[in-house]
């Protein structure tokens, strides 16, 4: 009896790891994903601000990227 109950623990113990693991994978993946995006929106700013510098002049679209985003 006292097997089968230390058994059924270590099971137990064995599905919560996995499942923790399983959270901090998606959780990786999600962070990196939100970095990724930052960056890329960052990319752009950079892009538009060097546009308004050489020109002197906002692009047409710019406010398009602001509102639709």
């Amino acid at each position: 009896m006292q097997v089968k109950i230390e058994r059924m623990r270590g099971q137990a113990h064995d599905r919560l790891t996995n499942k923790l693991a399983a959270v901090r994978h998606k959780a990786e993946e999600k962070l990196a994903a939100a970095e990724a995006k930052r960056n890329r929106q960052a990319a752009i700013a950079e892009q538009q601000a060097d546009h308004i510098r050489q020109t002197g002049r906002i692009p047409s679209l710019f406010s398009c990227f602001y509102c639709c985003s």
